[in-house]
């Protein structure tokens, strides 16, 4: 056993240094290649960021709270879009023993007024209770006590240029009724709207008109030691119809999925994702082919020598992969700039993480994989005969 190690060893071992050695006869070549290899891979790893950083941009509003179960509407679809829900349900869920506090979210588009110029653009008005308990976001809690006039508001530091100057103390206007910024938070929700706002559910009305009797969402904490997917299945039950129920972790998944399977900006990221795996693959597949077809004699000089089949295919294959993994590395490298570029003027979380290079990485290297199945019928054809 362990002399058919050593012999898979040494075969393997001598596969990778023909192949360094194949790779480097030609050092313009080889740059040239790897340049040409590493530019869908470079649309590749942009796509899977701004893709991940999307899903996670989408639900940054909801994270900044701290719950265990959301209440919404039968209608609900996503954040700018979730139907009304009757405040009556909320009391109805308070009911059971395990639920220790609630929460209420109105949710509305709006236009914002930038005294300075005149200009009119969109924004989204939140209102939220005067319960600090519910609030993750430190910038969130602070901003709450400093809401103590129905002029006072919040503003999103990351809205668009058109929102203005967003100094604290600076006045502006939400449907011609004039506010103060009071403080600031960040969440960049340049998907729905130019920015967003936070006011007080008490001022909520003033600024989006909706039926005081109903609530966009609401938020529920549970026991410590309560269970809530046993909550959940009881609030389903005891509840109408017309709300859905929904425990933290399916509600942030839901909302994510919705928006990469329904949303066209996520159904674009996806869809390009692929194509610049295809176009890695049929480059990848260009690059070996003509190496190897260059190399044909080579390989029918090692098959006459005596190596098999296994020896010679491991050549390509090794080939590909190292290929791969320096045009990876390259990519990498250049991704990781453009993407700094873009997180600093969008505020998208698009760091290329661990997770995600890895995932990457092992995408690309089914690239090599499958590029060298589609060419090791040349090598197999290289027949030691034509040599004489």
């Amino acid at each position: 056993m362990f002399s058919q190690l050593r012999k898979v060893l040494s075969l393997n071992r001598g596969c990778f240094f023909i192949a360094v050695a194949n790779l480097m006869q030609r050092r313009l070549r080889l740059v040239v290649a790897l340049a040409g290899t590493s530019v869908p891979i470079v649309l590749l790893l942009m796509q899977m960021a701004f893709l991940n950083g999307a899903q996670l941009q989408v639900t940054r509003f909801y994270e900044a709270f701290n719950f265990d179960i959301a209440i919404i509407s039968s209608d609900y679809q996503f954040l700018v879009e979730g139907g009304a829900v009757d405040r009556v349900r909320l009391t109805q869920a308070s009911a059971l023993p395990e639920i220790v506090d609630t929460f209420t979210i109105n949710i509305g588009n709006s236009r914002w007024t930038n005294k300075a110029t005149e200009r009119e653009v969109p924004t989204l008005v939140f209102g939220i209770d005067e319960k600090p308990n519910f609030l993750a976001d430190p910038r969130f809690r602070r901003g709450l006590d400093a809401l103590r006039t129905n002029r006072s508001v919040l503003v999103d530091e990351f809205s668009l240029e058109g929102f203005g100057d967003l100094s604290i103390g600076i006045e502006g206007e939400i449907r011609g009724i004039d506010v103060n910024i009071v403080e600031r938070f960040q969440l960049g929700l340049f998907f729905y709207a130019d920015g967003s706002t936070i006011v007080r559910n008490n001022d909520f009305a003033r600024y989006v008109p909706k039926d005081p009797l109903t609530i966009s969402m609401g938020l529920l904490q549970l026991d410590g030691n309560a269970d809530p997917d046993e909550v959940r299945d009881q609030l389903i039950s005891s509840l109408p119809d017309d709300v859905r129920v929904m425990t933290y972790d399916e509600f942030i998944a839901a909302e994510r999925a919705f928006f990469i399977t329904t949303k066209p900006i996520g159904i674009f990221l996806q869809t390009s994702m692929w194509v610049a795996f295809l176009v890695g693959s049929v480059i990848l597949l260009q690059v070996i082919s003509t190496d190897i077809v260059n190399r044909l004699k080579e390989f029918a000089t090692l098959k006459a020598m005596g190596f098999g089949p296994e020896f010679v295919f491991g050549i390509g294959l090794f080939q590909a992969l190292l290929l791969a993994t320096g045009a990876f590395v390259l990519a990498l490298v250049v991704s990781s700039v453009i993407l700094g570029l873009v997180a600093s003027v969008t505020h998208l979380p698009t760091t290329i993480t661990f997770a995600l290079g890895s995932l990457a990485f092992g995408i690309v290297l089914t690239m090599s994989v499958l590029s060298v199945a589609f060419v090791v019928r040349r090598i197999a054809g290289a027949d030691p005969a034509e040599l004489y």
